[in-house]
């Protein structure tokens, strides 16, 4: 690729189109912090009281709405799409209004999605058809955590540094040429990179926020024209095809993969190459067991090792119920973990889903559908939809459980939803969240103002009808 001058790069940035979303804190009111960063920015600011509302933003009509991962007082701002020119200046206008008027801590983010002007003969192609693959192969993530180091094992934006082969039992690893209808890249929202919006035209990133993000205008300038420049070589054919570089680090990724691939039917290799990794049966250890039900395990061995990114454990499948046991496993910046009893384990930055947990320690990890049945430590995590029982401990965590008994001790953190048991020990310090309906039911309820408005009404008038 050819080096790139000053009006290149100009011209680079300029074809690009961004919008921002903005979480922060402020004590003002909201329709009040809309009408000042209006006012600031010179674009009109609706005010939604529903969270993710389906108001749409424009380039000159932006929204701020609530933001309940942060509690009460989180708003998120939403920016429309704007040409580079115009919305770097928005972008720092922002910014300089939240520091002024408001603030930001470790729950807080700062997204931005792009997109470029299509009518630009460079463009050569469209972003919707973009080579995930070889974004992924040629991202240097450890600029952006360079600038932005504590977002760096964020449960909501994963590194996308994750690739495996469409069919999960090929063997890449001396693979000559990059065929990317070969691999999987990821496909969920909470990454650095958010693929799933290309169908809608853009690109979203979710590396940045934290504490005091408003303050690093020139980090986050030198993050977006990084991404634009590196978006736009590739979408214009300055980075065409694959390099050398791009197929040793597809190879290295492919190596420990294969190694998996070669032992998926055959206990004797997998033990050999996994030592510390020891399956059971009904709690015993037989080889002859072992190889009777090998078979029926080995595929979500297979899943535990290569989405789990297991390496040592107790593996034990219980026949009578058909669930499946893993204790004392380590768990690290994993993808996902699912339909699995998990025994004191100590978890780490990924996803755990539909699972029963005993007596683990869990830190930045995703605890979407589970049972926390007992003795769990979790912190720093966003528990959705589980059912948390007595003697567990959340420790600043975002708890959505609508629906579901939250019966443990928290700190610190962010309640959102869910039913309080009796034994539940909701610390001081946690924030409780209550939405717009919640608040305005309320003052229906108590507004003193409201009380015998009509006195008049007060006894039923209308005896048994049938006499």
């Amino acid at each position: 690729m050819s080096e790139r001058n000053h009006i290149d790069k100009l011209n680079a940035l300029s074809s690009s189109v961004i919008g921002f979303e903005f979480e922060f804190y402020t004590n003002m009111l909201k329709g009040e912090a809309a009408e000042s960063i209006g006012k600031e920015i010179k674009k009109k600011v609706r005010v939604s009281e529903k969270y993710h509302s389906d108001l749409k933003v424009t380039s000159s009509l932006f929204k701020l709405e609530p933001d309940y991962s942060g509690g009460n007082k989180m708003v998120e701002l939403i920016t429309g799409p704007m040409e580079y020119a115009e919305a770097i200046p928005v972008m720092i206008k922002i910014l300089n209004w939240i520091e002024k008027n408001g603030w930001t801590d470790d729950r807080c983010a700062f997204q931005f999605s792009l997109s470029f002007d299509k009518f630009r003969r460079e463009i050569k192609d469209r972003i919707e058809n973009l080579d995930k693959l070889k974004f992924i192969l040629g991202i240097d993530e450890n600029f952006i955590y360079s600038k932005f180091g504590n977002r760096s094992n964020n449960v909501y934006a994963n590194t996308v540094k994750r690739v495996v082969p469409v069919n999960r039992f090929s063997m890449l690893e001396n693979i000559t040429y990059i065929d990317p209808k070969l691999f999987k890249v990821p496909d969920e929202k909470y990454y650095g990179v958010n693929f799933t919006k290309l169908k809608d035209g853009y690109l979203e990133f979710r590396y940045l926020g934290n504490r005091d993000y408003e303050k690093k205008i020139k980090e986050i300038r030198e993050v977006i024209d990084y991404v634009i420049l590196y978006l736009y070589d590739i979408l214009s054919h300055r980075a065409n095809g694959y390099t050398k570089e791009d197929l040793a680090k597809l190879k290295e990724m492919m190596k420990e993969y294969s190694k998996v691939v070669k032992c998926y039917s055959n206990p004797e290799l997998f033990f050999m190459n996994f030592p510390d990794f020891h399956v059971f049966v009904d709690l015993k250890g037989l080889d002859e067991n072992i190889k009777t039900y090998f078979p029926m395990i080995k595929d979500k061995i297979f899943d535990l090792v290569v989405d789990g990114n297991v390496r040592s454990c107790y593996f034990n499948y219980d026949t009578t119920n058909g669930r499946y046991q893993v204790k004392e496993a380590r768990i690290r910046n994993f993808m996902k973990v699912k339909d699995l009893d998990l025994i004191s384990c100590d978890i780490k930055g990924g996803a755990l889903e539909n699972c029963n947990l005993f007596t683990c320690d869990i830190k930045k990890t995703r605890v979407e559908n589970c049972n926390v049945a007992n003795g769990c430590k979790i912190t720093s995590s966003r528990v959705n939809d589980s059912v948390i029982e007595f003697s567990n401990e959340l420790t600043d965590c975002f708890i959505d459980c609508k629906g579901k008994n939250v019966n443990c001790k928290t700190t610190g953190g962010v309640l959102r939803d869910g039913n309080i048991g009796e034994y539940a020990e909701i610390g001081k310090d946690t924030i409780k969240v209550r939405g717009f309906n919640d608040l305005r039911n309320e003052r229906f309820v108590t507004d003193s103002r409201l009380k015998d408005l009509n006195p008049d009404y007060r006894r039923s008038k209308f005896g048994n009808l049938n006499y």
